[in-house]
């Protein structure tokens, strides 16, 4: 794919944004430990991203010694806080994901690493969104990465603000969002494609913790960026959850080139507004 190319007056050089692969990060599990360090454990540090439009950290997970996340057999997965944008897919020059978590003590001198290291995310070249798998093993434990391979994708920032009511204090919420592809559940050279629609992206999980809401209505979310197929849709599912009962609403949007979608989601005790705002890809940086 070459980039088209148009010229100003004084000659500067601008590449046109459109479409292109990206790659999503639907989740990162601590797969397995080794040695002395059993589950629960609590974590912090960083996983980032890095790809060739600028090798600045895009950070996914981010967690300081004294804001740890506990992981348990029953919940070993990372809380992940982005990325802050797309992460771009290019065969000649895959992303890489760099990793410095450790484990905290009980004193600060009984700190130990859990994992440290520094792994390419490998994708073939291919015509389907879909999943992929990735175990970045180190010395003490293994983290598993749930992947997909966007195919000619755009990105999505999503905003969500309640708009009438309340959310009640107390209500387990989780925010999500699904994307999916054209070939989803596709039968493709006599095997069944691994498609990424059912894969969720968690936006927010309050955990039974108050939801995090401005003053002004807007949802603190986790995550905002995710990547959709221009031939795709964007799914945006809010589920309320109190002891066995839950409520799930979804919206869904069509992609766009740029501007911005609109819905609402309307609960009983609440309306929320969520709003997606459109962006064309560019694998070169801004000149």
């Amino acid at each position: 794919r070459i980039p088209s190319m148009s010229f100003t007056d004084d000659h500067t050089t601008h590449y046109s944004a459109y479409p292109m692969d990206t790659v999503q990060i639907f989740s990162v599990k601590l797969a397995a430990t080794r040695g002395s360090l059993q589950l629960p454990l609590d974590v912090f540090g960083t996983v980032e991203v890095r790809d060739h439009i600028d090798h600045n950290r895009n950070i996914i997970f981010q967690r300081t010694r004294n804001d740890c996340q506990t992981l348990t057999e029953e919940d070993p997965y990372l809380l992940l806080a982005g990325p802050t944008r797309a992460v771009m897919f290019m065969v000649s020059s895959p992303a890489a994901v760099e990793i410095d978590l450790k484990v905290r003590g009980a004193p600060e001198s009984e700190d130990e690493d859990l994992s440290f290291l520094v792994a390419p995310v490998t994708c073939f070249s291919t015509m389907y969104s879909c999943l992929l798998n990735c175990a970045c093993t180190s010395k003490l434990s293994t983290l598993e990465f749930t992947l997909g391979h966007i195919i000619s994708s755009v990105e999505a920032t999503i905003f969500v603000r309640v708009i009438h009511g309340s959310w009640p204090d107390g209500l387990h919420g989780v925010f999500a969002a699904f994307t999916t592809g054209i070939y989803d559940d596709a039968v493709f050279l006599e095997k069944r494609v691994a498609g990424i629609g059912h894969e969720r992206i968690v936006l927010l999980d309050s955990r039974g913790e108050r939801l995090p809401i401005t003053g002004d209505g807007n949802i603190k979310l986790s995550r905002r960026v995710v990547s959709v197929e221009t031939s795709g849709k964007l799914v945006v599912r809010v589920k309320a959850l109190e002891g066995d009962k839950q409520v799930e609403k979804e919206t869904s949007f069509d992609p766009l080139e740029a501007s911005s979608s609109i819905s609402d989601l309307e609960f009983s005790f609440c309306k929320m507004e969520v709003t997606v705002f459109w962006l064309l890809i560019s694998y070169y940086p801004e000149l």
